[in-house]
């Protein structure tokens, strides 16, 4: 009932005053987006909104990261996103790729002459259980954040991690000079599916994790980075081990 003539569609009118305050306080106003028409404003335009994604991840994770929180945090309308990405979940591969590349910087600077296979898997373990943010991107991989992109970004995406895949292939031949090309790019895929696999069962959450805290499932708990170096050396010894 409507007591106030035309108070309820004041209500529903009310501006949202917080993100109006990000927009006083960036000066990131509707006008300035539509004047990125240059290649190097646009890309300036998704930095700014990758960071502001990034924020909202850190402070509110991952299932909490909409759109409509992105475009607060970077003081935009939501609309103005789609000028720059086509989901929420272009948005996360994309910062995907960008961890995916700090940690293949990380290696490669690492790895640079043969070393042991407890080694090898020590670097590449220690390198994903200190990006935790990767690990949950890679565990989201296949089953959420590439069900909401076209083909065209998909294809982009995958042509992205193949040439990671690369890369980190190219790390662990220069670990283990002796193994053919092949068997170093089936390694990468086997260390992809081992982190997406044992990254959410490490990390618990809601009423699992205080299940799994009780000592009769103790068996199931597995600290993830322990776990990872230990399949790592099975994965990298095979593989070491082919002449």
């Amino acid at each position: 009932m409507n007591l106030i003539p035309g108070f309820n569609d004041a209500v529903r009118c009310r501006p949202n005053l917080s993100g109006l305050r990000r927009i006083a306080e960036t000066g990131l106003t509707t006008e300035l987006f539509q004047r990125a028409r240059s290649p190097e404003r646009k890309q300036q335009r998704r930095d700014e909104i990758l960071r502001a994604a990034s924020a909202v991840l850190a402070r509110d994770g991952f299932d909490a990261t909409s759109l409509n929180a992105i475009a607060v945090e970077a003081g935009m309308v939501k609309s103005n996103i789609y000028r720059y990405f086509e989901s929420r979940e272009e948005i996360l591969l994309r910062l995907m790729l960008r961890d995916l590349d700090d940690l293949l910087d990380s290696l490669e600077q690492a790895i640079r002459q043969p070393v042991s296979v407890a080694e090898a898997a020590t670097l590449f373990s220690k390198g994903f259980a200190q990006r935790p943010r990767l690990c949950q991107f890679i565990s989201q991989l296949s089953t959420t954040l590439e069900r909401n992109v076209t083909g065209d970004v998909l294809r982009d995406i995958k042509i992205a991690l193949f040439a990671a895949g690369g890369r980190a292939a190219g790390c662990l031949r220069t670990a283990f000079p002796d193994i053919p090309d092949e068997r170093g790019l089936h390694a990468t895929q086997l260390v992809f599916s081992l982190v997406a696999g044992q990254w959410p069962m490490s990390n618990p959450t809601g009423e699992l994790q205080a299940l799994l805290a009780e000592p009769q499932f103790a068996a199931f708990n597995h600290d993830f980075e322990t776990f990872l170096r230990d399949a790592l050396m099975t994965v990298f010894g095979g593989i070491a081990g082919i002449r």
